[in-house]
């Protein structure tokens, strides 16, 4: 299940799995609206080995600033509750499922 992440349930969210997977957003944004079924689209597929939350930049402005997020769209990585590693940009669909599938084999 995909989480809308906030200030006030992030801490807990990054602590569901090992891996976590924030994708930062704004519906304004052209490559979010490409981005975001795709991740979702894998998600589904990849259920149990990650979890993933979205971060609408516009309604969380300061959590974006906490994570010197700077442009969208933007996937912050979490590994053990701690944020690791950043993506930005659009990217095809095979090119993504390659990302996801290293990250869940670094686990």
């Amino acid at each position: 299940m995909i989480q809308t992440v906030t200030e006030q349930n992030i801490a807990s969210f990054v602590q569901t799995q090992p891996l976590v997977i924030l994708d930062f957003w704004a519906d304004w944004c052209a490559p979010c609206r490409i981005m975001t079924p795709m991740i979702t689209e894998l998600h589904e597929q990849l259920a149990d080995q990650f979890g993933l939350g979205t971060v609408d930049v516009e309604d969380q402005a300061a959590l974006a600033e906490q994570y010197a997020i700077q442009s969208v769209p933007t996937l912050l990585i979490f590994k053990n509750g701690q944020a690791t590693e950043k993506v930005t940009g659009a990217f095809p669909k095979e090119k993504l499922k390659r990302y996801l599938d290293k990250k869940i084999a670094e686990m």
